[in-house]
């Protein structure tokens, strides 16, 4: 079957009081080339991924995201941080952030058990899938082209954001703040973007309607 549509419009200049959307990523390709897809998609927002450089150890993320913030000049009132990160290397060290979040009322946390993966599979699918064990990332990425088609396109997918959120939000478990394996929080992140670019996502989803293809 031939590759999905890679979508391809002009990116919007973001108007002067439009939205900082600052994305500190704990990974360097997958997890900014996602989010890139959704800068400068409307002029409302401007959606900043921020890679994690040297080093992914929570004390980094969290001085990421505090030197972002000052060369951005972002203001709390109205301006968010979100911090995207995994369970499975980090897991004794991620109530820093919390903390971090704690003094910061603008930031926020978006965690995935295991990993990053688990978000980009309910675009496609909205039931955990017969993994031998679904609390490993190893076991994630290379299933993730057997439910869609040729694999995850950061060019292309991230389109399906509203199903990954019904479907993270759907089959969300927890105990505390720590998602319980196959289960991420990434739809919160997903619901207080949505309606920032909602109406010029659908507009684009009008001109290229091609569908997410599932193996």
């Amino acid at each position: 079957m031939p590759k999905p549509i890679k979508f391809t419009y002009e990116k919007k200049v973001a108007f002067r009081d439009a939205f900082f959307f600052i994305i500190i990523c704990e990974g360097k390709n997958r997890e900014p080339h996602y989010f890139r897809f959704f800068d400068g998609l409307s002029s409302r927002v401007k959606v900043v991924p921020v890679e994690s450089g040297v080093g992914s150890a929570p004390k980094l993320l969290i001085d990421n995201a505090i030197r972002k913030e000052e060369e951005l000049d972002a203001r709390a009132e109205r301006d968010r941080v979100w911090f995207v990160i995994d369970t499975d290397r980090w897991r004794n060290q991620l109530h820093e952030i919390r903390q971090a979040c704690e003094t910061h009322p603008h930031w926020r946390v978006a965690q995935s058990n295991p990993c990053f993966e688990v978000w980009l599979y309910f675009h496609a699918k909205a039931h955990l899938p017969a993994l031998n064990d679904i609390s490993q990332c190893n076991h994630w990425k290379p299933h993730l082209p057997t439910v869609i088609q040729g694999g995850f396109n950061s060019d292309f997918h991230p389109v399906a954001i509203e199903t990954a959120i019904a479907h993270a939000k759907a089959s969300y478990q927890a105990t505390g703040y720590f998602p319980e394996p196959g289960s991420t929080d990434l739809w919160k992140l997903g619901e207080e973007l949505l309606p920032l670019i909602k109406k010029d996502l659908d507009a684009l989803k009008g001109r290229f309607p091609a569908p997410i293809v599932i193996g």
